[in-house]
């Protein structure tokens, strides 16, 4: 039988990994993360083991003891957390790695950690096939469409989120009558959302673009239930994801709850025209 790795972070996503997995006949071995992982997954995957951020040669003893060879990057670790080493548990392996990095950039410890991997012959993959219902089309999702104004901000956002994703500041942006009003960097989506809420600017749109260069291994946009939870408390009225590189968790959860407050969600292309018909 083939076997998959998960490294597990916070949400659903590991889940629905674990289970599409374990559909197509894998055996599925977990990286739990304490204080991060949802305890459910050990109901799904054959084997689970629980480590502390930070941890690297432990985890990968543990696969290697279970020959997994092959692995997959599932859920989100903020990386503010990465900026607290009070609250991590560096190990020897992981301190020489970080004495390695030349900085503390998102792809560079994220391929810090795919080569310590690969030096015990583990690749760290693509998750993307394994996520393939949870991509968002290229549609208006949601009832209603944008309005012609709506339509400028989303192109405007989208040459904005894709010029921060290329410096690997974040992947979204929150704009009105083409200007920013907030910008994601450390503190991730839904709180770059809430942050246009203390300015008290309503109606905003925003846009969730794939950086330019995005590496699929280790961080797939994801929108969710908490992304319209977030837009309510702004008061945001349009959400504009790239279709086919944003995974949506919760599907029917998130559409029925921003039909409730009347957001419209939309993928887009990542060029071109970015109006779609309904």
């Amino acid at each position: 039988m083939p076997g998959l790795g998960i490294i597990a972070g916070t949400g659903d996503l590991p889940r629905s990994v674990a289970e599409e997995a374990v559909s197509q006949g894998y055996r599925v071995v977990v990286i739990a993360l304490k204080g991060f992982t949802d305890p459910s997954l050990e109901q799904v995957a054959d084997e689970v083991d629980w480590f502390k951020l930070g941890q690297l040669q432990k985890p990968i003893s543990f696969l290697k003891s279970n020959e997994i060879d092959r692995v997959v990057m599932a859920g989100k670790i903020e990386k503010s957390n990465l900026l607290r080493p009070w609250n991590m548990r560096f190990d020897r392996r992981a301190l020489h790695m970080i004495r390695s990095m030349k900085d503390w950039r998102d792809d560079t410890v994220l391929a810090a950690i795919a080569d310590e991997f690969l030096k015990d012959g583990i690749v760290i993959v693509d998750m993307t096939p394994w996520v393939g219902k949870l991509m968002a089309p290229q549609r208006v999702i949601t009832r209603g469409s944008p309005t012609e104004k709506q339509w400028k901000d989303i192109e405007f956002g989208r040459t904005m989120a894709r010029g921060i994703g290329g410096l690997d500041i974040g992947q979204t942006v929150v704009v009105k009558n083409s200007a920013v009003i907030a910008v994601e960097a450390i503190d991730g989506t839904d709180r770059a959302i809430r942050r246009s809420a203390d300015l008290g600017i309503r109606h905003c749109v925003v846009v969730k673009m794939a950086k330019p260069a995005q590496d699929m291994r280790f961080d797939v946009p994801g929108i969710g239930p908490s992304t319209i939870d977030s837009m309510v408390a702004a008061k945001a009225r349009v959400l504009a994801i790239e279709a086919g590189k944003t995974m949506i968790a919760g599907h029917d959860e998130m559409v029925r709850n921003a039909e409730k407050a009347k957001i419209i969600v939309v993928g887009i292309p990542a060029e071109g025209p970015v109006r779609i018909l309904p």
